[in-house]
């Protein structure tokens, strides 16, 4: 075989594998399409959707802040302990959402709620933990954050726990931005 041979297979078989690739990105973004409507991650939109009754505001509450964590995450850990130190507003639920219960430390005298149900954090889950969100009296989810290392944990759970409600007919998200429901 020859030098210029080998050469033109080797092209052959690398524009053999690209079609490959790109026949896969296709099938799979028409798969998104046909399911609803989905973020790049792949996961459904949970924005705008309405939350498991499980993390729900009880009677009289305008709000809950609903975090989903693993127990293998140590920011996870760091979020419980904020949600742990949240300041007393019957207004507001607080819930935390994880795969395993007897892995988070039950504080005294906070007011989180531990929840281990795994339907519905399976619902909430967007392949990535710790995700913190809020819920309005309606138990529709009007807002996500996603919780990094550097993330003002104090600040971003005053902030959802002291939302004020949102405005009639409009969800916001994470990026700030808001849209008018449907």
């Amino acid at each position: 075989m020859s030098v210029a041979l080998a050469v033109a297979l080797l092209a052959l078989l690398i524009a053999l594998f690209t079609l490959v690739a790109l026949v896969a990105v296709y099938a799979r973004v028409r798969a998104l399409e046909a399911a609803g409507p989905a973020e790049l991650s792949g996961y459904v939109a949970l924005v705008g959707r309405q939350a498991p009754a499980a993390v729900r505001p009880g009677p009289g509450q305008r709000a809950a802040v609903v975090a989903v964590l693993d127990a293998h995450c140590a920011l996870c850990h760091a979020v419980w302990d904020a949600l742990c130190a949240v300041q007393e507003d019957p207004h507001v639920r607080v819930v935390a959402l994880v795969d395993r219960p007897e892995d988070f430390a039950v504080r005294a005298g906070g007011r989180a709620e531990l929840l281990a149900d795994p339907d519905a954090r399976a619902d909430l889950f967007e392949g990535y933990s710790p995700t913190l969100l809020a819920v309005d009296a309606a138990g529709v989810v009007m807002h996500r954050s996603f919780v990094y290392s550097d993330t003002d944990l104090g600040a971003l759970v005053q902030d959802l726990t002291q939302r004020p409600d949102p405005m009639p007919g409009a969800e916001r998200h994470s990026e700030g931005r808001e849209v008018t429901r449907a």
